[in-house]
């Protein structure tokens, strides 16, 4: 009877390792790959920062969405709204958009689908379907199609290159301009 234990253990032992195969390098990578799912969502999001106790922006988001893996950033979805204030906490800028992603590390901040800017100290209004804005170096550029619109022209063209504030801007390939005058 002893010996049945015996011969019933070896058994299924065997089946256990010749069910054993030698895994391949992208089975081992997939199984010890981190999730890439957001890990904190929200919904109909409307975000205040402030700098020592002064509002300095307001963002309304249908959803944000944070990863950790595998990068740290945040992307913001849908229509978009930012609100920039001035140290006296009036609007000096609004930024709309469809998608922007946030990333921290790198200190990029990509706006995309169907970006308008509106500089409301200047009156001049921005359109494009992306712009990147280095916060490291304090610049926003953009290789797509660009639209500005101010008090008294319409510039067009493809590329721009400007400082944070939107005040010191030019276009890198202009296609055309319109004295609004002429009009």
């Amino acid at each position: 009877m002893k010996h049945v234990g015996y011969l019933c253990s070896f058994i299924l032992l065997s089946f256990t390792f010749w069910g054993c195969q030698p895994n391949t390098i992208e089975e081992i990578k997939k199984i010890s790959e981190q999730d890439t799912f957001p890990v904190a969502v929200i919904s109909d999001a409307d975000v205040y920062y402030s700098d020592s106790g002064v509002v300095t922006m307001h963002i309304l988001a249908p959803s944000i969405k944070n990863y950790i893996y595998p990068n740290n950033i945040t992307i913001l979805e849908g229509a978009l709204k930012s609100n920039f204030y001035d140290s006296l906490g009036q609007v000096r800028s609004v930024i709309h958009c469809n998608y922007a992603k946030l990333d921290d590390k790198n200190g990029i901040v990509e706006l995309r689908k169907n970006v308008k800017v509106f500089n409301i100290i200047d009156e001049t209004e921005f359109y494009s379907e992306e712009l990147l804005w280095n916060r490291r170096e304090h610049i926003i550029t953009s290789t797509k199609f660009i639209r500005i619109v101010t008090p008294d022209k319409i510039i067009w063209g493809d590329g721009l290159q400007s400082d944070e504030e939107m005040k010191n801007y030019k276009i890198l390939k202009p296609k055309g301009e319109i004295y609004v005058k002429d009009l």
